[in-house]
This record gives structure tokens, C-alpha cells and sequence, in this order.
């Protein structure tokens, strides 16, 4: 008797698998029902290898050539002649100054017109009573050329960022330092005009794409995203303390040949990367400006921007860059 009940028990199973099965195959689509899933039907999976979504990522960065323009420095020599020094002291008429300002008058349609003095000596050496002033040659035709800056800026009524000066001393003489005549001609402030003249630039503009996909990226990495960047707005990185800041002590700046070696390395290092371009920013003291500075630059902020610009003009040309750069 328990041997037919227990047979009865395990037919009564079966029938209802059979009957579940039965109910399965007719359920509609509506309602939920097992499936056997295909060993040939691909797997969509929730978690991706990060290497595959490089390749189907969505979003892609296409490169579109453009033209542009950039700004390059010409620089006017002998435009005037040499202002020369007898005696330590410059011989600048009134004619002279007319005639610089009339050739300004002719550069009023060039872009960001300027003056640059650059300062000349002899080689012969200084009296005692000049060493203690300016110490040497370098000194004294950097002191030449700050006069004549002070001067044609207050003549001209020019603003401070239009005039800036270098000197040379006794290294770039013109005539035999050997006469009286060839001396005379060494000692001298040349006086050139720059200006700025655009020219056409052909360039590469990265273009975001946006791809036709379906599909809802969730990011967990941060190597793993993707930036987007919106339309119209360059995407540029600014990367600070590569150099160490250039102190001076003076009113001038000189540019060591260290420094200027530092900023050629982080230049040669960076040069995969597309328009790099170095900042200039100059800083001074609280200290109130006297003398020839206060006469020039009349601000800190005037005398700092020139300054930045003194330096970056040296670095151009130490490391002939573009203008751009």
C-alpha cells in the first residue's frame, strides 16, 4: 500500500512539471515566462573593459585645418640716425625729435607702433669718479639709453609701454675704437621702430564629433571618461612653475643665459603639444617709484608690464621665436 501511494506521489509530480511546462509555452509574451537562451546569441555585458572603450566610446575628436592670423614683430632700424654722447651728456635737438615724431605720424595705421633704444660705449675705461656711478661701460650706455627714453617719451607724450631699451657697452662698436673720430662714433643710442604686422597662419582645430549611438555610458574611472568641450571655446592648459621666476634688484631687467636655457628646455619638452606659448607676467615692490622710473612709468603696474615685455622680447630673440609664441 505505501508502495502505490509513493508511485502515486511521484506521477502526480510529473503530471504538474508537464502541466508548468505546458502553462509556460502558452503564456503570452506579456507575461513573464523561462527562456532558454541560444548559445549563439551574443552577451551584452553591464561592466566593459576599459580598452574596448576606446574604440567604441561614442564621442570622437577629428582634426580640421583652419587659417588664421598671428603677429610678427618688424623691426625699423636706421630709421633716424644714432643719437651720439659727448661728455656723457646726449645731443638730442628739436629737429631730431620732429623728425621721429613725423615718421610716428606715418606708422599711425601699423599695429602697436614702439619705440627700443639700445645703448652703445667706447672701450676705454671709466674715470674714478664715473666707476663709482656707473660702474663700467654696460653701465654707463645703459644709463645713456634710459635717458633718451625718459626724454622722447616726455617730448613725444608717449605711453610707457611704447618705449623700452637695452644696452650693449663697449660689444658692438661701429668704427675703430682706436681714434678720437671712431670713439666719438661708438658712443651712441640707436633708435629703432617696431611694429606689428599680421600674417595668415595655417592651423589644425581639434572638432568634437558627436556619434549616433544608443547606449547609456556610466564612468566609474576617470581614465576610463571622456571630456566633452563646448563649441567656440579653445581647449587650452595652462601649466605653471616649470621656471623659476627672474628677480631683479633695479629698474632694468637682464635676462641670464640660465634662464634662458630653462625656458628653450620646457619649450623642447613640450613640443608635442600644439600652439605652446610662454607667459610673461611681471611683479613689483610696494616701494614708491622715484626718479627716472617714476618719470617713465609713472605705476607699478606700467613698470611691471614693461618689464614682462623687456623679458619676453629677450627670450624671442635669445630663442628666435615667433611673436605668437
Amino acid at each position: 500500500m505505501l508502495r502505490y501511494s509513493h508511485l502515486a506521489l511521484v506521477c502526480a509530480l510529473l503530471v504538474a512539471t508537464v502541466a508548468q511546462a505546458q502553462v509556460a509555452r502558452e503564456a503570452p509574451p506579456s507575461e513573464s515566462a523561462e527562456k532558454q537562451l541560444s548559445p549563439d546569441e551574443p552577451f551584452l555585458f553591464w561592466g566593459r573593459d576599459p580598452s574596448l572603450l576606446e574604440r567604441e566610446a561614442g564621442d570622437r575628436i577629428e582634426q580640421h585645418p583652419v587659417v588664421g592670423e598671428q603677429a610678427k614683430t618688424v623691426k625699423l632700424k636706421n630709421v633716424v640716425p644714432p643719437i651720439r654722447f659727448e661728455s656723457g651728456v646726449a645731443n638730442i635737438p628739436s629737429s631730431y625729435i620732429e623728425r621721429l615724431r613725423a615718421t610716428l605720424d606715418g606708422m599711425r595705421d601699423m599695429e602697436n607702433v614702439r619705440l627700443h633704444l639700445v645703448g652703445h660705449a667706447d672701450d676705454q675705461p671709466l674715470s674714478d669718479r664715473l666707476t663709482g656711478v656707473y660702474g663700467d661701460n654696460a653701465g654707463l650706455s645703459r644709463e645713456r639709453a634710459g635717458e633718451v627714453g625718459e626724454f622722447i617719451q616726455m617730448a613725444l607724450a608717449l605711453p610707457p609701454e611704447a618705449i623700452s631699451f637695452e644696452w650693449a657697452g663697449d660689444r658692438q662698436p661701429i668704427a675703430s675704437n682706436t681714434t678720437d673720430e671712431g670713439r666719438a662714433l661708438n658712443r651712441r643710442v640707436e633708435v629703432e621702430v617696431w611694429y606689428d604686422e599680421s600674417e595668415a597662419k595655417l592651423g589644425v582645430e581639434e572638432v568634437v564629433v558627436p556619434a549616433d549611438i544608443k547606449r547609456v555610458k556610466v564612468c566609474r574611472t576617470e581614465t576610463v571618461c571622456k571630456l566633452r568641450y563646448l563649441d567656440g571655446h579653445a581647449r587650452r592648459a595652462r601649466v605653471k612653475n616649470l621656471i623659476a621666476p627672474l628677480h631683479y634688484s633695479d629698474e632694468t631687467v637682464g635676462v641670464p643665459p640660465e634662464f634662458v636655457r630653462q625656458i628653450g628646455q620646457a619649450l623642447h619638452n613640450l613640443a608635442g603639444k600644439q600652439n605652446v606659448a610662454v607667459k610673461f607676467i611681471g611683479y613689483t615692490d610696494d616701494v614708491p617709484l622715484s626718479g627716472r622710473a617714476e618719470k617713465i612709468y609713472g605705476t607699478h603696474l606700467a613698470l611691471s608690464k614693461s618689464r614682462a615685455h623687456r623679458v619676453a622680447l629677450a627670450i624671442q630673440d635669445a630663442l628666435d621665436l615667433p611673436t605668437a609664441a
